[in-house]
């Protein structure tokens, strides 16, 4: 028995010893004497022995990122808060062996993909390269802060490369996509990372005029919250699971985010968020220094702990938490409240867990970078690729032709990359990936290719024009990024002239006649939306690539060349560059200036509308006559006109045929849209001018079909009130069917009955 006794002894320190440093619950002592490390008890039982013997001078420092401190007394491991993931797991650095993590398009450009697989399969390559980095004791934190899922509402807003689109609905897929990839894994017993939705709420101002964002106040109406600045969250909270939320430096109405017990009630109460919530890096102390809602720390760290806080990224719980509940700003209760949350989320992770088998603790250092993640990345950058233009099929080129690469950011990998790079390179640089000149060199086969990165000197750009064949002309955004916004959406004033004296020089060859016709292809790479006034008639052809990443130099050859034929479509609106002088930044409505924001409210004309992209092919769609409505009073329906009954239930169901018309591959975005009926004389409301219902990306080879059926449910269908709460309104909606471009297919839907509210808004301030 004494032998047995020690062999089982001797067994726990081997496995102890061999778990990773991030679990806690590893020493034997740990394990038979404190309950919150038996795995037979429940998860809250657990939690209720483990937070009373959190002390007070503890309770701080365990409440902060971005790590919290081990307390070996108890074996509670140290837990870093935070690995930022846009595209990229950005807090780590490469393997030793010279392995780095796998780093993708930005968010802006994925966006253009509409294509959520994707995003799905991207969040779960961050969570399996994260574990394998904390199975291998390189790292000790398993939730991620991302992604980004505020609206893109004004083009100056300096991160809208964060952010996946302007489109409430785009983002929410985005944000479950997302949510979905990073928590769900092969065991169920686990989440296998943790999503940490940002930034909570109506964030979007970095630095503008007399304010940034440790100061502004949002101020915004219950409608425009409910319509445009909350659904993605509520989709990721209520349909993804998602389980940490990050509130935001900004205030909102007249509270920081941090400091409002209201604001969190719609998060726990009425989306029912079972998860943690984080400070941005020490936005708490902005409750106090910056917005001036309290006096001082003390009251600072009681206002977001009772604001649901559970989490302060920075000093601020650490320097005050003891202080405020000594002078009763703040209850003990409170505070143990915010530490359940945060550890309730890694027990979920299993980080307390460390003698259980698990096959997310088998996960090798050799997943991080791997070929098959990278060839995602490869992927996605090709599926971001949006063709504006293509004039007398300028694209694609031939290759083994005289080709020239003209523009500033020919030979820099770093604008294909982006602002989030993370750990790119093992030896700290981006030069392991090839910048656009050396794509196109390898991709021009049996030709020659020349660059041009000067702007200063538009004389030599021309001449090396007039020697090629074909011509690539950069055109790369650098302004905005976190903590700044722009105050012009156009290029920088360098670029724009050198880019207008080429083309005007380019044309006017042409129209003398001086040898042989080049042509010309603008390739936009940028972050957030660049106007082009001045460039689009001039231009050929124009490809805009957002921010493809390290395999876009790859991806633009490959579409440049034809061997991938461009199918996305802009997940924003791209304005005219007075659009800054008609609209204040500073105005959150989404009617500001009575021109407008995004497509869904923008009443000008804009240089190209959200949803457009062309190809190297055509497509054709129509309505099936299969299409049918249903609700608790169904009646039948054709194409051309539905009719529902105004119920929770109701759903009409669309189905459209598209077909590839061209003679090349291709995907296409097939967009469904409703029109609000007129506002009736008995009631005045605000509402978007159109707003997406559906869409489905499909690849076809010539000739091929395919049937696409949509189904559009009372929720989907939905407007808001004054009040911001969700109705079903009656009246007569147009339907439309669109591909981006060209005339959309038209039927109608005549919702009848009575007004039906779906949902209440909570008003918080």
């Amino acid at each position: 028995r004494q032998w047995a006794a020690f062999a089982l002894v001797m067994f726990q320190m081997l496995s102890a010893a061999a778990a990773p440093y991030a679990y806690s619950c590893q020493t034997s002592r740990a394990r038979f004497d404190y309950k919150f490390c038996d795995t037979k008890l429940g998860l809250e039982e657990r939690l209720d022995d483990l937070v009373p013997r959190i002390g007070r001078d503890d309770a701080g420092p365990q409440m902060t990122a971005r790590e919290s401190p081990a307390i070996p007394s108890i074996g509670l491991a140290s837990y870093y808060w935070g690995t930022n993931a846009a595209n990229v797991l950005s807090n780590i650095d490469c393997l030793e062996n010279g392995q780095c993590v796998t780093n993708f398009p930005a968010p802006s450009s994925l966006g253009a993909a509409w294509n959520y697989t994707l995003v799905r399969e991207m969040a779960s390559v961050f969570a399996t390269e994260l574990r394998a980095y904390v199975n291998a004791g390189k790292h000790n934190g398993l939730d991620i802060w991302g992604p980004t899922i505020n609206v893109a509402r004004d083009p100056r807003w300096g991160r809208n490369f964060e952010t996946a689109s302007e489109d409430p609905t785009l983002l929410g897929h985005y944000a479950r996509a997302y949510t979905r990839g990073l928590q769900q894994g092969e065991d169920e017993r686990y989440i296998k990372a943790v999503v940490t939705l940002k930034h909570w709420i109506a964030y979007s101002l970095e630095s503008y005029g007399n304010y940034t964002r440790h100061n502004f106040n949002a101020d915004v109406s219950a409608y425009d919250l409910a319509d445009t600045y909350m659904p993605a969250w509520e989709v990721a909270v209520k349909d993804g699971g998602a389980l940490g939320v990050m509130c935001s430096y900004n205030a909102v109405n007249g509270a920081p985010t941090c400091a409002n017990p209201n604001l969190m009630k719609i998060l726990r109460e009425d989306w029912g968020f079972k998860g943690y919530v984080t400070s941005d890096s020490d936005s708490c102390k902005d409750v106090w220094k910056e917005h001036q809602y309290v006096r001082n720390g003390s009251e600072a760290t009681a206002a977001c702990i009772e604001g649901g806080t559970d989490i302060n990224s920075g000093n601020t719980y650490a320097g005050y938490l003891h202080d405020a509940i000594d002078n009763n700003l703040l209850s003990e209760n409170s505070s143990r409240n915010a530490l359940r949350n945060g550890y309730r989320v890694r027990m979920k992770l299993g980080l307390f867990d460390p003698h259980e088998a698990s096959p997310y603790r088998e996960i090798p250092q050799s997943v991080v970078g791997q070929p098959a993640h990278q060839a995602l990345s490869e992927f996605a950058a090709r599926k971001v690729m949006v063709l504006l233009k293509n004039a007398d099929r300028t694209l694609p080129f031939t290759k083994g032709q005289r080709l020239a690469v003209i523009g500033a950011a020919a030979n820099d990998v770093t604008p294909i990359i982006g602002k989030n790079a993370g750990p790119i390179c093992p030896d700290g640089t981006v030069t392991c990936f090839p910048t656009l000149f050396q794509g196109l060199t390898r991709g021009n086969e049996g030709g020659e290719t020349r660059m041009h990165t000067d702007i200063n000197d538009t004389e030599s750009a021309l001449q090396l024009a007039e020697w090629a064949d074909s011509v690539v002309l950069i055109a790369n955004d650098t302004a905005g990024h976190e903590g700044q916004d722009r105050y012009t959406i156009s290029l920088d004033e360098s670029q724009l002239h050198f880019c207008e004296k080429f083309l005007e020089g380019v044309g006017k060859a042409k129209k003398k006649g001086n040898g042989k016709a080049t042509s010309v292809v603008l390739l936009l790479v940028h972050g957030g939306p660049v106007s082009i006034d001045k460039l689009i008639k001039a231009s050929p052809a124009i490809l805009d690539a957002f921010t493809p990443g390290p395999h876009g130099a790859k991806a633009i050859t490959d579409t440049i060349f034809g061997d991938n034929n461009p199918g996305g479509k802009l997940p924003i609106t791209i304005y005219p560059s007075d659009y800054v002088d008609k609209v204040s930044f500073l105005d959150m409505s989404m009617e500001a200036g009575g021109v407008g924001r995004t497509y869904r409210y923008y009443t000008g004309t804009p240089l190209f509308p959200f949803g457009y992209g062309l190809s190297y092919t055509s497509f054709s769609i129509k309505w099936s006559n299969t299409s049918s409505a249903s609700s608790l009073s169904s009646s039948s329906s054709s194409a051309m006109y539905s009719s529902i009954v105004a119920s929770r239930d109701a759903q009409v169901n669309y189905t459209l045929i598209v077909t590839n018309t061209g003679d090349r591959k291709g995907d296409e975005v097939v967009q469904l849209y409703a029109v609000p009926p007129a506002s009736k004389g008995r009631r005045t409301r605000r509402q978007p001018l159109r707003f997406l219902l559906a869409f489905e990306r499909v690849t076809l080879s010539p000739g091929e079909s395919k049937k696409l059926r949509f189904s559009v449910d009372a929720r989907r269908l939905s407007l808001v009130d004054m009040h911001g709460n969700r109705v079903l309104f009656t009246g007569s909606y147009g339907i439309e069917a669109f591909r981006g471009h060209g005339e959309p297919l038209s039927a109608k839907l005549n919702v009848e009955g009575s007004d039906l509210v779906l949902a209440t808004f909570r008003k918080f301030w």
